[in-house]
């Protein structure tokens, strides 16, 4: 029996898992996140180890019992570097067989049947990238600017609304209600006083992205308002990506994933297919079906060259029942 080792690494958190050949996920953990050029290789490391020994632990195998492990790290944006990150994870792990991406390749693997395609995942940050089906790909990596960084971009446009309503350049928003609680303050002045001076805080406020959008889905017009530019931008860069590849977006999926995206009532993900639709109306979108780390246990499967039906349905199962399935039961 073959046992394959899935990793990915996003910002936020970093995940394992152990799948057999048979598709069957039997171990998973989660850990927190690294970006290795901000925070370091040997951290980022550290946390993929973790990771990976919590998982074969939790399944019950030893590290030698594993064929083949496939890791999605953020950070992998420029040529070598995958081989760089290869080769590191490979003296940190112990294991032959490691095959190093970027996140967003393992990504494109979480709809069931795809092969190639372009993916757009928006979690801490944002990324996306395109594979034609001749496996020539483009990884957007820091084409993507600052401003359009997912969660931690969104949150501190969101904060900043606030303080625009607070100086009269725009409307009022539940956004201040919404920051003040999180702030534990009840004035404005204060809460621009934290988020200057208390260490970690404007990071942190990534983390109130559920809320934004829950307040966009109540019509706060500001918010609202907000979202819909970020759509926009986001689509604009979405066809970019076709036209720099010299693709139809009629020829591939287009793959929507992570947390920030995640719920059926986004309002965030609602106004990007709708813009999409507007552009290209016979452009294919669909949803993300399983957690990144899920696509690298896939990836491996792919290079082992295992397919089938009951393959896929023991994905599906296991993917379920473990948490790791992002749509509803059937």
């Amino acid at each position: 029996m073959n046992y394959l080792l899935g990793i990915d690494q996003g910002g936020s958190k970093t995940a394992a898992a152990i799948m057999r050949e048979d598709g069957t996920i039997i171990g998973t953990a989660v850990v927190k996140g690294a970006y290795y050029p901000k925070h370091g290789i040997p951290l980022a490391l550290d946390r993929m180890e973790e990771a990976a020994e919590a998982a074969w632990t939790q399944a019950g195998i030893r590290r030698e019992d594993i064929s083949l492990s496939v890791a999605g790290v953020t950070g992998i944006d420029w040529p070598g570097e995958d081989k760089m990150i290869e080769d590191v994870l490979r003296q940190r792990i112990d294991l032959e067989q490691v095959t190093a991406c970027n996140d967003m390749i393992n990504a494109l693997y979480t709809v069931k049947g795809i092969s190639h395609g372009m993916v757009l995942c928006a979690g801490t940050g944002m990324n996306g990238a395109i594979i034609d089906a001749t496996g020539r790909q483009f990884v957007y990596g820091d084409y993507m600017e600052d401003a359009m960084q997912g969660g931690s971009a969104l949150a501190q446009r969101a904060i900043r609304k606030v303080f625009d309503a607070q100086m009269g350049l725009c409307g009022s928003t539940a956004l201040t209600d919404l920051f003040l609680r999180y702030a534990g303050v009840d004035t404005v002045d204060r809460l621009l006083h934290a988020y200057m001076t208390k260490e970690g805080f404007s990071e942190e406020i990534r983390f109130l992205m559920p809320d934004i959008i829950r307040i966009a889905g109540d019509h706060d017009q500001e918010t609202c308002h907000m979202l819909e530019e970020f759509a926009a931008r986001t689509v604009d860069f979405i066809f970019a990506g076709f036209r720099k590849m010299d693709i139809s977006p009629k020829q591939e999926k287009i793959v929507l994933a992570g947390s920030v995206l995640k719920g059926a009532d986004n309002y965030l993900t609602g106004r990007i297919l709708e813009k999409i639709k507007e552009r290209e109306p016979e452009a294919s979108v669909v949803m993300a079906e399983y957690e990144p780390v899920v696509g690298a246990c896939v990836m491996g499967l792919r290079a082992l060259q295992i397919y089938g039906e009951t393959i896929e349905q023991n994905i599906d199962a296991s993917a379920r029942e473990r948490g790791l399935c992002l749509t509803k039961n059937k």
